[in-house]
């Protein structure tokens, strides 16, 4: 009983802390001035941001016990059967950004270092988002929102594809309820919130697009002071812009 009991408290500690920072960022007064475009999706209402901030752990915990199960049955058929699944779904990731132009993250660091800094934040933010579903980083300078959302119909897709593996008729029910509970949860969350930040959880610009995008249509000097606090290969696509700025 006590692994379980473990195992338990570790999964809504994390799905709590998960659930937390995506609320604290968007509701956070100056993150909201800043960039309007992207933070504000919570209610104004309290009962109604409550409700929403339920979701957003019970997102983070089913998608954590998911991915946890999964991993566990797939270990016991081969290690390789483990990295062919999520070393697969890592390599995806990479080769969608690297495809797109959206390798590089925003921290302001160039040439070598820039690149290992980039792979490095890249790798860790993604594990970040596959095993706890954080939704504040569906940021476009992040993994992208609408990338956010089909990870999450990965981590189903991986579920119920291990599943049946195991021989189990129970663990296939749990994992199919799970899974099925998962998905409902997330488009009752999309009906939740404010409904023109819906749009922010699957977007598909990229990095330099949306740090173009903020600039161009900031309504401040604040807000466009903003996107030279990032790397500069992700705003030289304006660069006149901003000269005439």
């Amino acid at each position: 009983a006590t692994p379980v009991v473990s195992l338990t408290s570790s999964i809504l500690t994390t799905a709590f802390i998960s659930a937390q920072i995506s609320h604290e960022w968007d509701a956070s007064e100056e993150q909201r001035r800043k960039d309007p475009a992207f933070y504000g999706y919570l209610p104004s209402s309290l009962k109604w941001r409550g409700f929403t901030l339920l979701q957003l752990f019970l997102i983070a915990s089913l998608n954590l016990v998911i991915r946890a199960l999964s991993f566990v049955i797939l270990s016991q058929r081969s290690i390789s059967m483990v990295m062919m699944v999520f070393g697969g779904e890592l390599a995806l990731y990479f080769v969608v950004k690297i495809l797109r132009g959206d390798f590089q993250t925003w921290v302001p660091i160039y040439g070598a270092p820039g690149i290992f800094a980039s792979f490095l934040m890249r790798l860790l933010i993604k594990l970040s988002v596959d095993w706890t579903g954080c939704a504040h980083f569906r940021h476009q300078q992040e993994v992208g929102g609408l990338y956010w959302s089909f990870t999450l119909l990965l981590t189903c897709m991986i579920g119920i594809v291990a599943a049946p593996s195991h021989g189990d008729r129970t663990l296939n029910i749990i994992m199919g309820i799970c899974c099925a509970v998962l998905l409902v949860t997330y488009a009752l969350f999309l009906a939740s919130i404010e409904r023109k930040y819906v749009a922010t959880f699957f977007d598909t610009r990229t990095a330099s697009e949306y740090n173009a995008s903020c600039f161009l249509n900031a309504t401040s000097d604040e807000m466009k002071f903003e996107t030279l606090k990032v790397n500069e290969n992700l705003w030289r696509d304006i660069r006149n812009d901003i000269k005439a700025w």
